[in-house]
């Protein structure tokens, strides 16, 4: 049975059959992502297992060891690896997803600093790791190769929306032509959305970042792209303060067509779920993204 199927008590005695000495007084699965099945165990520790047989998570664990100590925010330590199961635990970073609502309910000085703190993210974490380096653990480039695939095969013409399934075949042209450009190739985190960060609502800062499995060697501008779909005013905010601190130029429109295959790609793999969240998610985010087309596509 794939470990993602697994139910809880299954995975605890897996946990206990690699580590006797940890003793496991409290469980429960949370919600995982695309990749992991996610459980904390005794309020203060999370444990990731991977849902997929190809995942490979010895990439992430040599990541995470080469960066510690050069990220101001809080990063996973890992103090469990699996043995027999690949799985990884670290100590939980406190803190809560930044939604949306959240965002929008901070003032102007708080979204600042906040775009402050994750512009400094971003610049630690490409100049943390160099990309012959991170060559070396098996990342890889043009790891988002498939997205294109996905939307010409289920989305484009698919969509009972029309005018978005024209306005998303636009933007996979203009992708296409991107790619037969130059990129400026970072070691990017690669996914940095809300539910990556664990942000503290009483002081208004983001107290760390986490599940660092789609670093990848990527073109910059792509590394704004989930935050683009989130909030992009904000977004704005935090390009304008890594430019600052890198010295780098940031391609807003490249930004924004990486947003949008980015977000089509999710109603590809989704497309025989529309009433899941995550489309629904993805799908309002396309329309948002569809009205901000003259402002950021030339």
């Amino acid at each position: 049975m794939p470990v993602n199927k697994l139910p809880l008590n299954k995975l605890k005695t897996i946990i206990k059959s690699d580590y006797p000495d940890f003793n496991v007084k409290s469980a429960k699965i949370l919600k995982g992502g695309w990749d992991n099945s996610v459980i904390e165990i005794n309020k203060s520790y999370i444990f990731r297992f991977p849902k997929h047989k190809n995942f490979v998570l010895d990439k992430e664990i040599k990541i995470l060891k080469a960066i510690n100590g050069r990220i101001t925010l809080d990063i996973p330590v890992y103090e469990f690896i699996g043995r027999k199961v690949p799985y990884v635990g670290y100590k939980k970073i406190i803190g809560q997803a930044l939604s949306l609502n959240t965002l929008k309910s901070l003032g102007v000085k708080a979204r600042h600093i906040l775009a402050r703190d994750i512009a400094k993210f971003f610049y630690e974490f490409h100049l943390a790791l160099s990309i012959s380096r991170a060559g070396r653990f098996g990342l890889k480039k043009d790891i988002n190769a498939w997205r294109p695939l996905v939307i010409k095969k289920k989305v484009i013409g698919q969509l009972k929306n029309k005018e978005l399934s024209d306005f998303i075949e636009v933007i996979l042209n203009k992708y296409s032509d991107l790619n037969k450009q130059n990129f400026n190739l970072v070691v990017a985190y690669n996914d940095l959305s809300g539910d990556n960060m664990a942000f503290n609502r009483k002081s208004g800062r983001i107290k760390g970042i986490f599940d660092f499995s789609d670093v990848a060697i990527e073109d910059v501008n792509r590394e704004f792209c989930s935050l683009f779909s989130l909030d992009q005013a904000f977004t704005m905010d935090v390009i304008k303060r890594y430019e600052k601190r890198s010295g780098r130029i940031i391609d807003r429109e490249r930004v924004f067509i990486n947003a949008v295959i980015s977000e089509a790609s999710v109603l590809g793999v989704l497309i025989d779920k529309p009433d899941s969240k995550e489309y629904k998610r993805a799908f309002n985010s396309l329309r948002r993204l569809k009205l901000a087309v003259e402002q950021f596509s030339k």
